[in-house]
C-alpha cells in the first residue's frame, strides 16, 4: 500500500525535470516541462512558441503501479494518473485509453 503523505523514492529515475513538446488546442504550439521533485511537489510549465511561460503547481505519488500526478494543468479533474516507465534519459507514460507520451530528462 501507498503512503500518499511520502513522495516516490529517487531511486525510480522519476525525480528530475523532464520535457516534452506537443500542439495546445488554445495555445497551440508548446514545450511542457515537468518538474517531479523528491519532496512530492510537481511544477507543470507551459513554454509557448512567443516565449511566454504559464505554471501550475500540483503534487505527485504512487497509487499501486500508477503514477498520480495532480493540480490544475490536469482538466478536467485535476489528476492524472499513467502508467510509466524510465528508460535511462526516456520517461513513458501511458494513460488508461492507451495514449502514450514521452519525456526526455532535461540536462
Amino acid at each position: 500500500m501507498t503512503n500518499e503523505s511520502e513522495p516516490a523514492e529517487e531511486e525510480t529515475g522519476l525525480v528530475g525535470v523532464w520535457t516534452t513538446r506537443g500542439v495546445d488546442e488554445t495555445l497551440g504550439e508548446v514545450e511542457v516541462e515537468m518538474t517531479l521533485a523528491a519532496d512530492g511537489s510537481l511544477g507543470m510549465v507551459l513554454v509557448l512558441a512567443s516565449g511566454a511561460r504559464r505554471s501550475f503547481p500540483g503534487a505527485w505519488f504512487y497509487d499501486e503501479d500508477q503514477l498520480v500526478l495532480t493540480g490544475a494543468y490536469f482538466t478536467p479533474d485535476g489528476e492524472s494518473r499513467v502508467r510509466w516507465r524510465v528508460e535511462q534519459a526516456l520517461l513513458l507514460l501511458e494513460d488508461a485509453a492507451g495514449r502514450q507520451q514521452e519525456w526526455h530528462r532535461k540536462e
